[in-house]
């Protein structure tokens, strides 16, 4: 039989290793997560933010000589601000997030078999992200490129991030690893929340378009397929989901919402020498621009870093998210997002990272090439 949780050891690697509190090779409980802040400056203003701050319970059971099961629950606090609407990751805050200490980032129910595979429910990472998810590990910025974190949000609603309501199987046969993925619900909704200034006393009249815009979606269904050998791991995802799009409550369109991504990686981070991993993603209706547009689109991510020996790792990248829709541009311009981010992260110990990451902004909107500012952040994790 393999070892008990082998998932569970995984989320527990490197620096965010848990607290088991009890074991006795039949039942055990762990608690673990990070506590963080991050520095930011952006257009001349200094900031200090929560850094992605989480707590995770786990608990483990043997319930037959061949059956494992596991409960995961994970909430994600905010224990450094009020709510910024500063966002600077898709995993690190979540659209709706307004000021809450606590909000949900994780929480399911798995069993598994040596030879049947795991199967899960909850709320839990996608099989999209299973391909997505080795670039997606800048810590003050990124993740904004490869359709996993849309509409704004952590991915939840459309299954490609931290999909809400999955129903997920998994499998693997040697370096061949199998995930499938169903979203089993009624219907669920989103709204976009308008920035700082849209909801002032005055607001300006720009803002009228962010008045009762809802995304509403049906059932979606994933898949995802990779390959290990050795270091080197390549993988294909997809995502499909069905939305209403509604505007002041007047139906706009019956859309179709697909996502593909292309990814590979190679090396460990973290660990001593060469990490490098890129993805490419092909989207239809399934982002929006900064004016809350929907349009088809191109991301590409990558993630290129060096660990020496003394645990300083060296990161280099960059997102670089663009419209692929003639139709939309021909109303609105291009859409083009492009960061790149350059920075440094220090493993001081087992528990402690800290680190500095810039982001240099080259991105452009509409027709008259509008964009972001750089922004520059200093910060710590400590993990328990």
């Amino acid at each position: 039989m393999r070892p008990v949780f082998p998932l569970l050891a995984l989320m527990m690697a490197s620096p965010a290793s848990a607290i088991t509190l009890y074991d006795d090779n039949l039942n055990r409980f762990a608690v673990g997560g990070h506590l963080g802040f991050n520095l930011v400056q952006t257009n001349g203003d200094t900031e200090l933010l929560d850094s992605s701050s989480r707590m995770r319970f786990t608990y483990g059971r043997s319930v037959t000589r061949d059956w494992n099961a596991e409960a995961v629950m994970e909430w994600g606090f905010n224990a450094i601000d009020s709510g910024s609407q500063l966002t600077l990751n898709g995993d690190s805050l979540q659209a709706a997030r307004e000021g809450d200490f606590l909000f949900n980032r994780l929480g399911y129910l798995a069993f598994e078999h040596d030879t049947w595979g795991r199967f899960s429910a909850g709320k839990q990472w996608s099989v999209y992200y299973d391909v997505a998810g080795p670039t997606d590990n800048f810590i003050v910025t990124g993740g904004l490129a490869s359709g996993t974190y849309n509409f704004g949000s952590d991915g939840g609603l459309s299954g490609t991030g931290r999909a809400d309501s999955a129903l997920q199987y998994r499998n693997s046969w040697g370096g061949l690893m199998l995930g499938l993925q169903y979203q089993a619900r009624i219907k669920g909704e989103v709204g976009i929340l308008p920035p700082e200034e849209c909801t002032e006393e005055d607001p300006p009249p720009e803002c009228t378009v962010f008045e009762d815009v809802d995304i509403e979606y049906d059932d979606s269904y994933g898949a995802s397929l990779r390959y290990r050998w050795q270091a080197l791991m390549v993988g294909v995802g997809y995502n499909r989901g069905d939305f209403d799009s509604t505007f002041r409550r007047q139906e706009l369109a019956q859309l179709k919402d697909e996502a593909l991504i292309l990814g590979a990686s190679y090396g460990t981070l973290y660990q001593p020498g060469l990490y490098v991993a890129a993805n490419y993603a092909e989207t239809e209706n399934h982002e929006i621009d900064n004016q809350n547009r929907v349009f088809n689109g191109r991301g590409y991510e990558l993630m290129l870093n060096w660990t020496f020996e003394n645990n300083l790792t060296l990161v280099s990248g960059f997102n670089w998210l663009e419209s692929d829709d003639t139709d939309y541009e021909a109303v609105n311009g291009m859409y083009r997002k492009r960061l790149y981010v350059v920075g440094a992260h220090y493993e001081w110990g087992t528990q402690l990272r800290l680190y500095f990451e810039a982001k240099l902004d080259d991105s452009k909107f509409g027709f008259d090439g509008t964009g972001e500012e750089d922004l520059y952040g200093v910060g710590a994790r400590f993990f328990f």
